[in-house]
């Protein structure tokens, strides 16, 4: 078959895990036999175009399509919508000229669900490999304003609240306004400006946004034919924001069996190493890490390593290398290219992973469950699904810092702890993980390569 795979950047040496997996699943399909290629964003332009532009080149014998454009130029109501219609069109001008069977969609940053507008009047299948939350929140992330999660999901009353409540008169007019039903204030929206008083209009606004939000998109949700979500929680949460039960399958993301990480050898330490990879934002909780590190009450030389780099946030950062440079046997070791996780996990007692939001299936877990490296992560979500507490690792309750010392601690005081986990076990190979999507398209699509694909003219 001919499958095409939209991923985000794509650009090597690939460090965010939609790349990382989008590339392990095009060579595991090109290995089954089937001819691969992709689609890709690049929004690094600086000029003052606002024009998509198309550039084609090949990467490890595969053919990929970069939307290069300025991030600037692009309305942000597309954003905000995650439906950019000029997006769309080239990405159905596209799929026209190369006729897919099947069409792979791992993220829709930028891309946006356009390109399953795109695909459908091509009468292509659409397949989502759920990465994020880009289709069921518009801030992508289920966290509301103040950091909390979000255990709502999307409406217009939930999200206008959340868009103006970073202010004191935001937070005043949507508690207020809320009281109303929600067809009343849609109506209202509508009347927006005619409305005498500037400081409730950002809440009309938002209403306004959503009510076309959410009617522009159910639609478009509708139209995608199988989703595949990596966990129990993001399934939940699709189904719960305007995907159907029939729509969306169970599948844990896959390792993928060639990766170095499968044969990593644990150098020993006389004390316990922790380890923590991953964005330095607030909500993947590293300084609860380096809180509960600090208390600990006998440390008895543990270490703490942290590789990452300021993704936003910089008032965050910068306060986060502060405690960090006064804080004994903590390191701050910068970015980690990917061809040093292997030495990064050898030198690792416990992973550690105290994400402070739900998360999805950080990829970064499968590399230390892959390498043998037990974890110790809070209890939310798309973790749970991951780490089974007592047999790979440790789970604590999210943002609970007094309990993920007394793990950390406990570890130190029983080094033997580690070697009665398991944390390898049994993880799925990204060939069954193709081979099982592919299998339900047959079954749920009736895919085959002579059925699919753009109707002749």
């Amino acid at each position: 078959m001919k499958i095409i795979l939209t991923t985000r950047t794509f650009l090597p040496p690939f460090t965010g895990g939609v790349d990382v997996y989008a590339e392990r699943l095009g060579h595991a399909l090109a290995r089954m036999g089937h001819d691969v290629s992709f689609v890709a964003v690049d929004s690094t332009l600086k000029d003052e175009t606002d024009k998509i532009s198309v550039l084609s080149e090949t990467y490890q014998g595969f053919q990929v399509w970069r939307l290069k454009f300025s991030l600037a130029k692009r309305p942000k109501r597309a954003l905000d919508q995650a439906y950019d219609p000029e997006m769309g069109a080239l990405v159905k001008t596209l799929l026209a000229e190369q006729k897919p069977d099947l069409v792979l969609i791992l993220n829709f940053y930028q891309i946006s669900l356009a390109s399953v507008e795109a695909a459908k009047a091509l009468n292509l299948p659409v397949v989502h490999i759920a990465t994020d939350f880009i289709p069921v929140c518009r801030r992508a992330t289920l966290i509301r304003w103040n950091g909390d999660t979000c255990g709502v999901g999307e409406s217009v009353k939930s999200c206008a609240e959340c868009f103006v409540s970073q202010r004191l008169p935001g937070r005043v007019t949507a508690t207020v306004m809320n009281q109303l039903g929600e067809a009343t204030l849609k109506k209202l929206a509508q009347k927006r400006h005619t409305f005498p008083l500037n400081i409730v209009r950002p809440y009309w606004e938002q209403v306004a946004l959503m009510d076309e939000r959410l009617k522009l998109l159910q639609p478009l949700r509708e139209k995608v034919d199988l989703v595949f979500a990596p966990t129990q929680y993001t399934a939940d949460m699709f189904v719960a924001n305007g995907f159907s039960p029939a729509q969306v399958h169970l599948l844990p993301f896959a390792i993928d069996r060639n990766n170095p990480l499968e044969n990593v050898t644990h150098v020993p330490a006389p004390h316990v190493r922790f380890l923590f990879i991953g964005r330095l934002q607030p909500y993947k909780g590293v300084h609860l890490l380096v809180e509960a590190f600090q208390k600990l009450q006998n440390p008895q030389n543990a270490t703490l390593t942290i590789y990452g780099k300021q993704d936003g946030h910089e008032d965050y950062f910068n306060q986060l290398m502060k405690t960090i440079s006064t804080t004994p046997r903590v390191q701050f070791a910068g970015v980690i290219p990917p061809s040093e996780l292997v030495r990064a996990f050898s030198e690792a007692d416990y992973f550690i992973l105290p994400s402070t939001w739900n998360e999805n299936n950080p990829l970064i877990l499968l590399d230390a469950l892959q390498s043998n490296t037990p974890i110790i992560a809070s209890d939310v979500g798309g973790v749970r699904g991951i780490v089974k507490d007592g047999l790979s690792g440790f789970l604590f309750p999210m943002g609970d810092v007094q309990a993920l010392q007394n793990i950390l601690q406990k570890t130190i005081d029983q080094p033997a702890l580690k070697t009665q986990l398991q944390p390898k076990g049994h993880l799925p190979y990204i060939e069954e993980y193709a081979q099982t999507i592919l299998q339900l398209c047959e079954q749920k699509l009736g895919l085959t390569p002579a059925r699919a694909g753009v109707p002749s003219a």
